[in-house]
Formats: C-alpha cells, sequence, structure tokens
C-alpha cells in the first residue's frame, strides 16, 4: 500500500535518481516509445496503488519544484533527457 505522507513529502534526490534510472533504460527505444512506454508505467503505477494520475501530478510538480523554480537534481533529469534521448 501507498503512504500519501511519504508521497506528498518525498526527497527530491531519491525521486530525481529514480527518474534519472528510467530514462537510461528509455534511451534505448524510438521517442515514441519513450514517451509512450513512460506515460503507461505512470498510470498503471497510479492505478495498482489508487492514486489519481491528475493527484500524482500535482505532487510531482510539488516535488520538482522548489521556491526558486526548478529543483537542481530536476534540472540534472532535463539536461539528461536533452543530451542522451
Amino acid at each position: 500500500m501507498l503512504n500519501r505522507d511519504y508521497m506528498n513529502n518525498a526527497d527530491p534526490a531519491e525521486v530525481a535518481a529514480a527518474g534519472m534510472s528510467i530514462v537510461d533504460r528509455l534511451q534505448h527505444y524510438k521517442p515514441h516509445a519513450q514517451v509512450l512506454a513512460a506515460a503507461c508505467v505512470f498510470l498503471s503505477l497510479a492505478e495498482y496503488y489508487r492514486v489519481p494520475a491528475q493527484d500524482a501530478f500535482q505532487v510531482a510538480k510539488n516535488v520538482m519544484n522548489g521556491v526558486e523554480g526548478k529543483r537542481p537534481e530536476f534540472r540534472a533529469v532535463d539536461m539528461y533527457i536533452r543530451n542522451e534521448l
């Protein structure tokens, strides 16, 4: 069972590291498959953990962004995507 308190208070560094791992694996596929695979996994996880997808998106935005904009960990994920995919 998913603990929503943990989700709402997730460690940004841990979340970004997991994101890097996912991007690392996705780079072996074509761009259209990357986007769809990420979306399908997201939807499957949200359904499995009974988290409305919109709620997960909002929490993700909160984790990714701090007071001064996007957190450094997620800027690194963005750069990895731009340079590796």
